[in-house]
């Protein structure tokens, strides 16, 4: 990490993810290319999914959210900060409604 920058955390999935969605927009050379950038910036700290594999699934179970969203989650509640989202999804909304998460949540 690099000296004075603001540092987020993510998963291995999260970044699956937006490989593919940036994919689909851009094209694959070019997706691969921004978050290979955004990897090496610094900005991120990625955690090995193996360490949320037991609460993302115990999400799951009682959820009926996705399975990257509930690794957010669950990175969220074992690094004991707010979980960020990129939307309002309806399905997070509607488990939000139902009972609330542990963690806070933030939409962009």
């Amino acid at each position: 990490m690099k000296e004075g920058v603001v540092s987020l955390f993510t998963h291995e999935l999260a970044l699956v993810e937006t490989r593919y969605i940036l994919c689909r927009r851009i094209g694959r050379s070019e997706a691969w290319a921004k978050v290979e950038n955004l990897l090496s910036s610094g900005y991120l700290i990625v955690e090995d999914v193996s360490n949320l594999l037991e609460e993302a699934a115990s999400l799951k179970c009682e959820r009926k959210i996705a399975l990257p969203d509930c690794f957010t989650l669950a990175l969220a509640s074992k690094m004991g900060i707010r979980a960020l989202f990129a939307t309002k999804e309806v399905e997070i909304i509607k488990e939000m409604e139902k009972n609330a998460f542990e963690v806070d949540l933030v939409f962009l």
